[in-house]
């Protein structure tokens, strides 16, 4: 890759913009160039981005991407009054969300509203207040952009993220704020609903979406985060979701919970010291959260064993 070219992107985390081209000193010609030999991928309103780092990322992360390439040009100059908002100004804000799309979310403070196309989905004007500096580029304070997931996405994409920003550390008065605000138009009775939920208590994206798919389905109220121990009041294990009255454990199994042979070995250990409390164990994972009745039944087994 022409070298003015590779320090623009690298300086820049692998994004830019061709409006920087010209005080960056990298030519048209270098950036034609570039993108035939696959080394950069052009998305449309000039988003540049380091192909390599783009076929290693995430989805999560390319959303990144593609947000932070946009307010490296017009959009994100001084002068204008654009942020980015939803899952695009959480995933600048470093919080966890789900079932969402891929285009990138704006939000103007003048009044007016922007353009949508195939990269951008433009809303409503909200207040100024709400909108923060991360990284030089505007964006929507995280508690708000989560509850706007909520209106947009729905109840378990709100929670999702409502969750993650309460075990970042938002308080109460935050959350409350933010869900009273107003201006979600028809994802408002959503928006209550996420804030009665939410629940920072639940460490993951997979423990939010596990007990929103619980009270789906009609299962008691399962106590998160539940220390158990024994008769002599010593420790035995943290467990993610306790069903106290039907004596049963839930842990939900995400993809690097166990990183290591010594872990699962760990697990074992602790997984039979609660069956020798009688205790029953039920573990669900990604998979069984996509299939709600696979987890009822797994829970349900649960629930017969611990009577049993």
């Amino acid at each position: 890759m022409e070298p003015s070219l590779k320090a623009l992107l690298d300086r820049q985390d692998g994004v830019a913009n061709v409006r920087q081209l010209d005080h960056a000193g990298v030519t048209r010609q270098a950036l034609k160039a570039a993108i035939n030999r696959e080394e950069v991928l052009r998305l449309p309103r000039g988003v540049l981005i380091d192909a390599e780092r783009w076929q290693n990322a995430a989805s999560w992360d390319r959303h990144l991407l593609r947000a932070r390439g946009l307010m490296h040009g017009p959009l994100g100059a001084p002068e204008s009054t654009v942020a980015l908002s939803h899952h695009s100004a959480l995933a600048l804000h470093g919080i966890p969300f789900f079932g969402v799309d891929d285009r990138v979310h704006l939000v103007r403070t003048d009044g007016r509203r922007s353009s949508s196309d195939a990269l951008v989905c433009s809303h409503a004007a909200i207040s100024s207040r709400w909108v923060q500096s991360v990284d030089g580029i505007r964006v929507v304070a995280p508690m708000r952009a989560a509850f706007q997931v909520a209106a947009l996405c729905g109840v378990e994409s709100g929670v999702v993220s409502v969750d993650a920003c309460l075990r970042a550390g938002a308080t109460d008065d935050e959350l409350i704020d933010a869900a009273t605000a107003g201006g979600y138009g028809r994802g408002a009775l959503t928006v209550r609903v996420v804030k009665d939920f939410a629940d920072g208590r639940s460490e993951s994206a997979g423990e939010s979406r596990a007990r929103w798919v619980f009270s789906l389905l009609g299962l008691p109220e399962p106590v998160p985060q539940a220390e158990i121990r024994n008769a002599d009041g010593e420790f035995v294990g943290r467990v993610d979701f306790l069903f106290k009255d039907q004596h049963t454990v839930v842990e939900f199994d995400g993809l690097a919970k166990y990183a290591e042979r010594s872990d699962l070995i760990r697990e074992k250990a602790r997984e039979d010291a609660l069956r020798a409390l009688g205790y029953s164990v039920v573990r669900i994972t990604w998979a069984d959260l996509a299939k709600p009745v696979l987890v009822h039944a797994k829970v349900m087994q649960g629930f017969a064993l611990a009577a049993a």
